[in-house]
């Protein structure tokens, strides 16, 4: 965590809402450590920016302000853009959810910037069966002689390089997968599993389809997607078994899902 020396008000506010827009999350113990003030100047800091509708406090700390929080996010990028960004944490988070697969191992994984960083360290396994959607991954699989590919049918959406639509829904109900892997736009306890693009709903609607036939089921996601508010529902957190982030992920975020009976996996 980046330590700073005592500054101007309005200069600390702009960093605290800035921390809060990356972080979604954070906690007054963790602004008064971090900018050396007591947690009752946060605390005040804090007040502001919810009396201008940037954020909104919660017990302890503070959230993005829910009807903001996906406004001024970038415009959807293709899949390769998106690849690019945080790669040290998805793959931390990759390896670490490689390590829950096993020899012999049937896997349904969708298509995303983190999944493709699982496939990475999943290589020396033996005797998988791997279900996808996703181009990327097909193509980092399909000459593995210890993989048993599966490439979903389906109309190509290019900017996210995953097939979609009837065909691949109907294909999915083909398989009976003993692992589910998929990655998540936005997450919470209370809104679970969230999509940010609301243009392309047969992405959210396959994404469904996987949630149905899986018998567990496993999110990766970054830390930025806790507590980020989507345009459209996924899943509630009931029904994800393990969510697998990296280290900067907000604990208030992380407990209140632990409490759901969702377990989380933090990934060094």
């Amino acid at each position: 965590m980046r330590k700073y020396k005592r500054s101007f008000r309005e200069e600390r506010l702009e960093e605290i809402q800035r921390i809060i827009r990356e972080k979604a999350s954070v906690m007054v113990s963790d602004l008064a450590k971090q900018f050396h003030i007591s947690e009752s100047t946060v605390r005040l800091d804090l007040a502001k920016l919810e009396a201008e509708n940037l954020i909104t406090r919660t017990h302890g700390g503070a959230v993005i302000n829910k009807r903001l929080s996906h406004l001024d996010a970038p415009e959807y990028e293709t899949i390769r853009e998106r690849s690019k960004i945080l790669t040290k944490e998805k793959d931390a988070i990759g390896k670490l959810t490689a390590s829950l697969i096993q020899d012999g191992d049937t896997i349904l994984i969708d298509g995303g910037s983190t999944t493709p960083f699982v496939i990475k360290y999943i290589k020396e396994k033996n005797n998988l069966t791997i279900i996808t959607n996703s181009m990327l991954i097909a193509q980092e699989t399909m000459y593995n002689p210890k993989i048993n590919l599966f490439l979903l049918g389906g109309l190509m959406f290019s900017k996210h390089g995953v097939t979609v639509g009837s065909i691949t829904c109907e294909e999915i109900k083909s398989f009976y997968p003993n692992k589910t892997i998929i990655g998540i736009d936005g997450v919470s306890a209370e809104r679970g599993l969230m999509s940010a693009d609301p243009s392309v709903p047969a992405v959210v609607t396959v994404k469904i389809e996987m949630i149905k036939i899986s018998d567990q089921l496993i999110v990766v996601c970054d830390h930025t997607k806790f507590n980020k508010i989507c345009p459209m529902s996924v899943s509630p957190i009931s029904r994800v078994d393990i969510i697998v982030t990296d280290k900067d992920a907000p604990q208030s975020a992380i407990k209140s899902i632990t409490q759901k009976g969702t377990k989380v996996l933090v990934a060094e």
